[in-house]
């Protein structure tokens, strides 16, 4: 169960896609009280079905300024790419899609016509920082070592991930492990 963490003000879209490690930190606990809202079943089936959702729906739902882009690097990435899925995945994801979903999910914490659950977008932010930093050797994240560390580990400790999942976070872990110092940004 995560703390209750007071954020003062509002943060609009600029200042959340800015954020440091402690503005994330605040993010990810934003809202949140002692009392579960979901359960680790009820996660799981809702991860499993947002996974599997049109990629390209969830983006209009939030009328996402690139969506011709989007479309496009869907359509032209081989094999396609129709679902989050697909995009995790993919052999060879696109990383401007990796970055416009970790926005996604970003927007998805702080907009309340996002009907993810906090703990789903939060998981598909990490999961785009670990894609990144795995099959496109990319970093996509001003996170330092330090608060991808705690992002990773919060992501590993969820009960209700499914093994595909699971290997992609921890891929991701091991790749922090491996970077420098001078890797941080």
């Amino acid at each position: 169960m995560a703390t209750l963490v007071v954020v003062s003000g509002i943060m609009n879209d600029r200042e959340i896609f800015d954020s440091q490690a402690i503005s994330l930190a605040q993010i990810m606990t934003w809202g949140e009280s002692n009392e579960e809202v979901w359960k680790p079943d009820e996660l799981g089936a809702i991860f499993k079905h947002q996974l599997s959702a049109p990629l390209q729906v969830d983006f209009s739902n939030l009328s996402h300024p690139h969506m011709r882009r989007i479309q496009s690097l869907c359509l032209t990435a081989s094999p396609p790419i129709e679902s989050f899925a697909d995009l995790l995945h993919h052999p060879r994801p696109p990383v401007e899609l990796l970055e416009m979903t970790k926005e996604f999910a970003k927007i998805c914490r702080s907009h309340a016509e996002c009907r993810l659950p906090d703990e789903i977008a939060t998981m598909l932010y990490t999961l785009s920082i670990a894609v990144a930093l795995t099959k496109c050797n990319r970093r996509i994240t001003k996170l330092d070592r330090q608060g991808l560390g705690y992002t990773f580990g919060w992501a590993l400790s969820q009960s209700w991930l499914d093994p595909s999942t699971r290997e992609l976070l921890e891929h991701g872990s091991q790749a922090i492990d491996r970077e420098g110092p001078a890797a941080d940004v």
